[in-house]
C-alpha cells in the first residue's frame, strides 16, 4: 500500500477534495481574481520579510497577531 502522505498521494486527495475551487476558467469568467505567480510569493514580503529579523523571535501566539496585523496593513484595512 502506497504511503498516504506522500507527495502524488497528498496531491491527489487535496486536488480530489477540492473540485468545486480549482476551477480558473469559470472565475475569470465571473470576473473573479485568480491567484498568480505575485500572489502567491507575497509572503516573502509581507510575512518573512517581518518574521526575520536577525535577532528577532515570535512565540506563536504573537506571531499570528502580528501577521494578521501585517495582512491588514497590507490590505489598506
Amino acid at each position: 500500500m502506497p504511503d498516504q502522505d506522500a507527495p502524488v498521494p497528498a496531491c491527489h486527495r487535496y486536488i480530489h477534495n477540492r473540485p468545486g475551487q480549482l476551477d480558473d476558467p469559470g472565475a475569470l469568467a465571473k470576473g473573479l481574481p485568480i491567484g498568480s505567480g505575485h500572489i502567491e510569493s507575497a509572503h516573502r514580503y509581507f510575512i518573512q520579510e517581518r518574521m526575520k529579523i536577525p535577532g528577532a523571535w515570535w512565540k506563536i501566539e504573537n506571531a499570528d497577531k502580528m501577521l494578521a496585523l501585517r495582512t491588514l496593513r497590507a490590505n489598506g484595512n
